[in-house]
């Protein structure tokens, strides 16, 4: 039997990062799973990033902030909250090594679990070599869509179960394939760092959800000391959300 750890969107959020794999040691998980944008929004991006790159039993998916530092693009976004002031001192306390490293993270990877196919991605993806001015990620809905939707949204999925992030907002959803968004790890206004842990054996997978408490007030004392911190607290950490 096997545990694999999953989570998603830590977004500089040191506190939650480490009160979620301190979590996935002590049930012994062999795997962790990063489903996109470990950067930006937080006030410790560069110090998740180099955690979570110095844990070789975990493997880190590109998200679109992390592609954002890639590529060193830094204007505010269409429908995005991030200023660039903001992913502009993000982007400066990293350097060419760390930019390096985040060029090599896939789109997307897959694992046999018992007899099925299971692929971690970011969201929803086109096909095709990648571009600087190509987006990467199919539009996220407002909400969590119907499964029919999301059928839609990974047609080009190859697998029986999808597990994603970058909307924040857990879910779990069937259609023709199994749709769990994992939920950002520690991007909202509950004080619990989220995940999922998968165990899996010869003819079986499944995988339950947790949470575990951290410290949110050094995490907000952090995030403030940063340009536009309480502008992002007050969107992310402070919304009512389930």
């Amino acid at each position: 039997m096997g545990k694999i750890g999953v989570i998603s969107d830590i977004h500089g959020n040191l506190q939650a990062l480490n009160a979620i794999l301190s979590y996935f040691d002590r049930q012994g998980c062999e795997e962790i799973m990063h489903t996109g944008d470990v950067v930006n929004i937080g006030a410790r991006s560069r110090e998740c990033l180099e955690i979570l790159l110095n844990r070789p039993d975990t493997t880190l998916l590109l998200g679109n902030h992390d592609r954002d530092f890639l590529l060193n693009q830094i204007e505010l976004r269409f429908k995005s909250h991030v200023p660039s002031e903001h992913k502009r001192y993000v982007f400066s306390t990293m350097d060419e090594n760390h930019r390096k490293a985040v060029g090599n993270f896939p789109i997307y990877v897959t694992r046999m679990l018992g007899a099925q196919k299971v692929m971690f991605t970011h969201y929803a993806f086109f096909d095709g070599p990648l571009s600087a001015d190509k987006c990467i990620f199919k539009k996220m809905e407002a909400v969590h869509p119907s499964a029919e939707k999301y059928d839609e949204l990974f047609d080009n999925a190859d697998c029986d179960a999808v597990f994603f992030g970058h909307k924040h907002e857990p879910c779990d959803i069937k259609g023709r394939k199994l749709y769990v968004d994992v939920g950002s790890v520690g991007c909202h206004p509950r004080p619990y760092a989220r995940g999922i842990i998968i165990t899996y054996g010869k003819e079986f997978w499944n995988y339950e959800r947790i949470e575990v408490p951290y410290d949110t007030e050094q995490m907000r004392k952090e995030l403030f000391s940063v340009p536009s911190g309480e502008q992002l607290y007050n969107f992310y950490y402070l919304r009512l959300k389930p």
